[in-house]
């Protein structure tokens, strides 16, 4: 089976109009210098400023600065701060006299810093302390500190108001939603921007945790933002919600993370060689508690004589059989008595003659191997004033803990930055990854290793069971089987992992390239793959894109082979089934986007931006959705609020709309191919969903407040939201008569709501003048969901179903309730009825 996904985004115009607030005079004072951190390493991205005369730069790579006072400002002294997210902010004073001034910052790293530089929406950086959102940044030390197979699985409890859940197996996808899910029917995956160019985060194979995954089952290989070598990130940036994101447009519903890459810097010519490995073992986390007080088999009875049902219960799998009690004989009753025959042997699947009746405990946990994750990465960069440039290779070998599984990652990546002339820098980045896996295990109840443990008899001998090449003759099974504990529902766990064999390989590139020039002083041009962006001091932006999206997947299957151990189509003996989807979509967009800052400490800011989806029908496919936030600075509005004890503290407030398409061919009918062909002719089917050409775009509504506070100098930090967010016109189908020739049609109904809290507690209880530092962070969140209506006369959508469970949309429940049958209970006293020892099944309900 191959797959391709190609996302690509074309700017067609795009301008910026804007002023600085006071442009340098070619007579002022000139102030340079550079900005460390511990052991003298350059900080990038730094903010260097005077906020009394609002003029200022960000460091380069090689943490370099330098920027011009205005001539009226001679003759005065004046406090020059430097500033970056994470580290604790510091100031000088300088006397301005026309002639040069140099002046070095070493800043020490804290908890969390709420004042700096932090990567908002289109990779621009803007000063934390003037966004009217919330967003959360993590440096490479930071989001390193914990190693992973994926990046996504490093941010956990690392960022508030993010939920990660995993697929169970090595090597899986991660899902990440951010302040709940907001779609019934489609994804809830944040958009991934890495150097400006979306990644495609579209999980491989029908048990991808980050595609919702199947509850009956599948294969997860993973998901591309995965394919990342953590060690060459330099930020990581999580917008939460659209209110962060809206100049995203309709991908940007669910939230942003912004990735940027390291890079080389200006280190005088002389080159820097970086080397990180790391080595882990894994084991699983968590498993079943199991009872070791009866084996297996059904009434208290057990004989095994074929492990198909030829013997006493020896074809059940569950475990309520004989009490483990070493008996050698006398597992089954005499006849028309409850009176065990001691007269016959307790033949078992491993002693079919007879053997001692008792528990095996580590039965399931001996299976598990102890796996090794080894990771390194080697860096080679280095740079001059004119150009500079970084080359790493990743090498990850990870031996998985389940038996016979393996994975391999090898990653590239190279960027370079080369300043052309005065006026024009240049900049382009190129990643590789190859990923490889061989038998990765199989996920959900049909597919998963963990359901035959589920079902385990506990007498089961784990030991025995590796030797599965002695058929299933040796002990009386089939003979076209493997030596096994139960042949009607299980096949060996071992057989499973070494002769029925799964491979899968995924090669990506990832790249992009970009143009600054500088018009005059204080504004710059920016073009860029993904992007083209005219960008001013008042941070004012606008633009206009169009977004290409094409994805592509074939398939060839059979559901036999000719000759064991050849998997190769041509050793088909079944007429193969032939696969193969195509979609197509595309967006065009116009944005725009400003801030304005006042008296220094109040900053109002809004987007806009409207887009025309062909998912959506002709003249009807516009779609228009703004935001607005204010943010103030309380003590730099009331400097008499600054005390020993508080430091730093800032309100801020947002309101946003996003809009969402549909997905691709749901305006007309369409005709699926069957894969399948009768005598010499293709088959096509008509598909089983009644086309809607009105549909109309969703919509998202969200509205959020926050609060942040820096106490104790720094050493205390306190960053809390409060949201509230809506989606409606929901794009999903819904049941109809069958008397219609259909099943489902589509629709736009339904509205999800999500309200809570998240806040973020950092705090630095040690730190000294020797640089022993010690800090903590503590992050809460609490979200409320609600499907507040589906469509008329639709109580319920059935967003998975097993074994009688459902996962469901269901009106006035949380997204994603838990529906099935519940034990019969008392009303009173909510004790579980039983009638003869045995529960009682009650009727269906929500479960959780």
């Amino acid at each position: 089976m191959g797959m391709t996904g190609k996302f690509t985004r074309f700017l067609a115009i795009a301008s910026v109009f804007g002023f600085a607030p006071a442009l340098a005079q070619a007579q002022g004072t000139t102030i340079s210098g550079q900005v460390t951190g511990a052991g003298g390493a350059p900080i990038v991205g730094a903010s260097v400023s005077i906020p009394a005369l609002r003029v200022g730069a960000f460091t380069d790579d090689a943490g370099n600065y330098t920027f011009t006072a205005p001539t009226s400002a001679n003759g005065t002294t004046v406090t020059l701060t430097a500033r970056r997210l994470g580290f604790q902010p510091s100031s000088a004073p300088i006397t301005l006299s026309g002639a040069p001034v140099t002046q070095n910052f070493s800043l020490s790293a804290t908890a969390t810093e709420l004042q700096g530089v932090v990567v908002t929406a289109l990779g621009l950086a803007r000063e934390k302390s003037r966004l009217g959102t919330a967003q959360q940044q993590l440096s490479s030390s930071e989001l390193n500190q914990t190693k992973a197979m994926s990046v996504v699985d490093q941010l956990e409890g690392k960022v508030s108001g993010v939920t990660i859940t995993g697929s169970g197996t090595q090597g899986g996808s991660s899902n990440i939603v951010i302040r709940g899910s907001n779609s019934i029917t489609g994804t809830n995956q944040p958009l991934f921007i890495v150097d400006g160019v979306a990644i495609n985060n579209r999980g491989r194979g029908t048990g991808s945790a980050s595609n919702g995954g199947d509850p009956n089952g599948g294969w997860d290989f993973g998901s591309g933002i995965a394919d990342l070598n953590p060690d060459d990130i330099a930020t990581m940036s999580v917008l939460k919600g659209p209110n962060a994101a809206a100049l995203y447009g309709s991908r940007a519903a669910n939230g942003v993370i912004i990735i940027t890459t390291k890079r080389g810097g200006n280190s005088g010519g002389r080159s820097r060689v970086e080397l990180n490995t790391t080595y882990t073992c894994d084991k699983p986390s968590i498993l079943p508690t199991y009872q070791n007080q009866y084996g297996q088999g059904a009434g208290g009875e057990f004989d095994f004589y074929d492990g198909a049902g030829g013997g006493v219960a020896d074809g059940l799998d569950q475990s309520f059989g004989p009490k483990l009690d070493g008996r050698t004989s006398g597992c089954i009753f005499v006849p028309k008595t409850t009176t065990y025959d001691t007269s016959v042997p307790c033949h078992q699947f491993d002693a079919v003659n007879g053997g001692p009746w008792v528990a095996h405990p580590d039965n399931v946990d001996s299976f598990f191997n102890t796996g090794h994750t080894r990771s390194s990465t080697i860096a080679f960069s280095g740079g001059n004033d004119r150009a500079s440039a970084r080359l790493s290779f990743g090498r990850d070998n990870i031996t998985g803990y389940v038996p016979n599984n393996n994975f391999t990652k090898t990653s590239g990546l190279l960027n370079g930055t080369v300043k052309v002339s005065d006026r024009l820098t240049t900049d382009a980045t190129l990643q590789y990854v190859k990923n490889g896996a061989i038998n990765r295990p199989g996920t959900g109840y049909n597919n998963g290793l963990l359901e035959t443990f589920v079902w385990f008899g506990r007498q089961v001998d784990m030991q025995a069971l590796r030797n599965y090449q002695a058929g299933g003759a040796s002990n009386g099974g089939p003979a076209n089987r493997e030596f096994n504990w139960n042949y009607n529902y299980h096949n060996n766990p071992f057989w499973v992992m070494f002769e029925n064999p799964l491979q899968d390989t995924r090669d990506r590139f990832i790249g992009s390239v970009s143009a600054t020039y500088k018009l005059f002083e204080g504004v710059n041009a920016i073009a860029q793959t993904g992007s083209d962006i005219y960008r001013f001091n008042v941070n004012a932006t606008f633009g206009g894109s169009t977004r290409r999206e094409i994805y592509n997947s074939k398939s060839i299957s059979t559901t036999g082979i000719s000759v064991a151990g050849i998997y190769n189509v041509g050793n088909a003996a079944v007429t193969p089934t032939l696969g193969q989807f195509d979609s197509r979509r595309q967006v065009q967009s116009v944005f725009g986007a400003a801030d304005f800052t006042l008296f220094n400490w109040l900053t109002l800011g809004g987007t806009a931006r409207n887009d025309w989806s062909s998912t959506l029908p002709t003249g009807k496919n516009s779609y228009f959705y703004p935001s607005g936030s204010i943010a103030a600075v309380l003590t730099d509005a009331v400097p008499a609020l600054k005390n020993s004890f508080l430091s730093y503290a800032k309100i801020r407030a947002s309101m946003a709309r996003v809009g969402n398409d549909a997905p691709p061919y749901q305006l007309r009918a369409t005709y699926p191919s069957l894969g399948t062909k009768f005598g010499s002719r293709p088959q096509f089917s008509l598909q089983n969903s009644i086309a809607n050409p009105e549909l109309k775009a969703e919509n998202t509504d969200a509205k959020e407040l926050g609060l942040e506070l820096s106490m104790l100098d720094g050493r205390a930090t306190f960053d809390f939201s409060w949201y509230d967010k809506a989606t409606k016109n929901q794009i999903f189908t819904i049941p109809i008569s069958p008397t219609s020739g259909f099943q489902t049609k589509s629709v736009n109904a339904g509205k999800i709501t999500n309200k809570g809290i998240d806040f973020l507690l950092g705090v630095t209880p040690i730190q000294t003048a020797g640089g022993t530092q010690w800090t903590s962070t503590f992050n809460f969140s609490k979200n409320k969901s609600m499907v507040v209506d589906l469509a008329p006369g639709i109580d319920t959508y059935i967003i998975g179903s097993s074994w009688y469970t459902n996962i469901e949309a269901r009106a006035g429940q949380p997204y994603g309730s838990i529906f099935g049958y519940a034990f019969d209970r008392d009303s009173a006293t909510g004790k579980i009825y039983t009638d003869g020892g045995y529960t009682v099944l009650g009727g269906r309900q929500v479960l959780g």
